[in-house]
């Protein structure tokens, strides 16, 4: 990625002021082309939503404006106006660039919360040095870190990527970021597919006493495993694994499914991030006891088994071990 223009406006909602940069940034200082950079990329990786500018849309008649730094300040002030007043969402920096790419032209935006930081500072009082701690409350994120805010939109065809995350606003959890600020209407991110199809699992085990709603939460993070190979997720898969010896749970299941999902296969980004989040079983007992349990470990009966006792409790059986190793070190 080849960075041609880049600008930063400063929002600091706690003095009031919005501080609109009249000129672009110097791309030559040191690690500022690798900054945003390695931040695009951790963008990319994250939960984002997709979807397609139309030539309506806000952002696309911004886009139409060539002069860069008029366009940007604008965005800038709009977003000021939309966070003035909410102390829910964190001030911070609005990083506007264009950058040439392997598949074209592409446009960021890219906001920057705040975060206080201490750090040294030296001075002098009657002729003697003294270093002191002074807290900067406008330190951005690190290079390395995933940002709340960002958009990143394909110049070409238009697509874009979206990260945004929900703040409480007058009362009601909203999704500023596209909602009031971009104007916009995201595809669901995969995470909140997920999410969904995890919580109408558990909504329709817990109307049946057949269905342990550990024992189908575990299967459904299987299935859910399984499918990263593949990188489709096929909700209805999902109801033929968890919920074969139940035929009114999988109808209800479907039905519910199909009123909150939009397709029933869902592609997945990023397979390596699920992967690493759903690789292992998590249990919590109610004796307190906390065990996390590979996949591929859990699906052998060999290995691990929960038995359903007469008395009506449980018992989770470790089996075939050669030895144990106490993970608390010196």
């Amino acid at each position: 990625m080849i960075i041609q223009h880049a600008i930063l406006h400063i929002l600091d909602t706690n003095t009031g002021r919005l501080i609109a940069s009249q000129a672009e940034m110097a791309l030559d200082g040191a690690g500022v082309q690798d900054y945003i950079e390695q931040i695009v990329k951790k963008i990319y990786a994250g939960d984002v939503k997709k979807g397609t500018l139309t030539a309506h849309d806000y952002l696309a008649t911004m886009l139409d404006n060539a002069d860069f730094s008029d366009m940007t300040t604008q965005l800038a002030s709009k977003m000021f106006d939309i966070m003035s007043g909410q102390d829910a969402i964190r001030p911070g920096d609005i990083l506007s660039f264009l950058a040439t790419t392997d598949d074209g032209p592409l446009f960021g935006l890219i906001k920057l919360n705040f975060s206080p930081r201490y750090a040294h500072v030296v001075a002098y009082q009657d002729n003697q040095m003294i270093n002191n701690l002074v807290l900067n409350q406008a330190v951005l994120p690190a290079a390395t870190q995933t940002v709340d805010e960002a958009i990143l939109v394909d110049l070409t065809t238009q697509q874009y990527h979206l990260l945004e995350k929900k703040y409480l606003i007058d009362g009601h959890r909203v999704a500023y970021f596209s909602e009031k600020f971009l104007a916009i209407q995201p595809e669901t991110s995969v995470k909140e597919n997920i999410q969904t199809i995890k919580r109408t699992v558990k909504k329709i085990a817990d109307k049946y006493d057949d269905l342990p709603a550990h024992e189908v939460l575990a299967k459904t993070q299987e299935v859910i495993y399984d499918a990263l190979e593949s990188g489709q997720l096929d909700t209805n898969t999902i109801a033929e694994k968890v919920f074969s010896d139940n035929l009114t749970a999988k109808m209800q299941y479907q039905e519910k499914i199909a009123a909150q999902v939009i397709d029933k296969t869902i592609a997945i980004e990023n397979k390596e991030k699920y992967q690493k989040k759903y690789r292992t079983q998590k249990f919590k007992l109610d004796s307190g006891i906390e065990i996390s349990i590979p996949i591929s470990v859990y699906q052998d009966p060999s290995k691990v088994e929960f038995v359903n006792n007469v008395n009506g409790t449980m018992s989770l059986v470790i089996k075939d071990i050669e030895s144990v190793f106490n993970k608390f070190t010196v």
